[in-house]
């Protein structure tokens, strides 16, 4: 047998977890590919400094609270995007050089787009002949550090992204569009258990949630639905424990077993597949999946700048759709429920046409064959 091929996956946890979704929807199959060994990087603890990685720890609270920072932040890195990638390649050079001496790798993966264009930079300064392999995370609005004609190959989601991607200077040859990709715990699941379609002689169930981090208007939207619907509502904070603990205060007392108030979890494929509506933010991670468990979305909003494009993306593929605003929600909620449910099954049926639960592994193979040609 020859030699196994070294690839380099870089990713982070420390902006969200998104990123190291789509990794770890990717290190689900690597596994399996005897010819192919991966070292998993996280590109803020492994390659950049603790002030650094501050700033990547900041995600959460900014994009809870100062939503106009982020669009700030976003829309800077867009218009300025030689000056953002120089300085991640100043502050990444020293160890991401030595880790190339340590590691020897054929191929270098990155599924976060603060690694991208700058390692690449970092490469071409030091005469390193290294194929990239990027991995959007973005379905729709694409930062252009993603978009970099010297990746050997950029994976896109969607026919959107693909159409951005060539507008920042990636030749069409150098372009995979293959789709979103979600973790195989999702796509075992979803092909293993036939969800069950909804029952209008019983409340619906409402899965309400809104990321890792716990962003969102969470109670408000809670309360909204327990007043002017007779949903059941499971609430996900994700790492929020305050808000966790401000929604049971809220909400247990009243409406007891109505309302379900979880913190982050680690089986969400479970909580999707019992659920007939999944209410969240324009997300990708999470409604791709939810797309994946065939549960019709309604989306609340998105951050600006990164997920902006998402909700009409969602809705021109008929997956779920827009209701932006706590005082339109539940109507938002009858309306799909209307007709013992005719709505929901339309989406559904949407959703069951548009998903596929081979893209990870569709992807670990083009990366793969990548590693394999050096």
């Amino acid at each position: 047998m020859s030699e196994k091929r070294k690839i380099l996956l870089i990713t982070t946890s420390h902006t969200g977890c998104g990123h190291k979704s789509i990794s770890d929807a990717l290190m689900d199959w690597f596994v399996d590919m005897p010819e192919v060994e991966v070292k998993l990087v996280d590109g803020f603890e492994d390659l950049v400094g603790k002030s650094v990685t501050a700033l990547g720890d900041s995600y959460g609270v900014v994009t809870r609270h100062a939503k106009f920072l982020w669009k700030m932040t976003w829309d800077f890195g867009t218009k300025f995007n030689s000056t953002y990638c120089s300085l991640m390649s100043t502050w990444a050079e020293k160890r991401f050089i030595e880790m190339v001496a340590r590691e020897r790798p054929d191929a270098v993966v990155t599924t976060h787009p603060m690694f991208n264009s700058s390692l690449l930079t970092v490469c071409e300064e030091h005469g390193l002949d290294i194929p990239f392999v990027s991995v959007q995370a973005d379905p729709v609005t694409v930062h252009p550090s993603w978009c970099d004609a010297r990746s050997a190959l950029t994976i896109c989601a969607t026919d959107e992204a693909v159409e951005r991607t060539l507008a920042y200077g990636v030749p069409r040859g150098r372009i995979l569009k293959v789709g979103f990709p979600s973790r195989r715990r999702f796509t075992d699941l979803a092909q293993k258990v036939e969800k069950p379609a909804y029952d209008p002689s019983r409340p619906a169930r409402c899965l309400l949630m809104s990321g890792g981090e716990g962003s969102g208007m969470l109670g408000s939207y809670a309360l909204a639905l327990m007043t002017k619907t007779d949903v059941t509502l499971t609430i996900v904070c994700g790492r929020n424990k305050q808000l966790k603990k401000r929604l049971e205060a809220l909400l247990k007392r009243k409406y007891g077993e109505r309302v379900r108030i979880l913190g982050f979890v680690t089986e969400i494929e479970n909580l999707m597949l019992e659920s007939d509506i999944m209410i969240a933010r324009g997300s990708p991670n999470s409604f791709f999946e939810a797309v994946v468990m065939n549960v019709p979305l309604i989306i609340t909003g998105a951050l600006p700048g990164q997920e902006q494009g998402n909700p009409e993306l969602v809705e021109n593929y008929g997956l779920g759709i827009v209701s932006e605003g706590v005082k339109r929600l539940p109507a938002a909620v009858k309306r799909l429920l209307a007709e013992d449910g005719k709505e929901l099954a339309r989406i559904r049926a949407s959703q069951q046409k548009y998903r596929r639960f081979d893209n990870a592994k569709r992807i670990a193979e083009a990366a793969r064959d990548v590693a394999l040609r050096t």
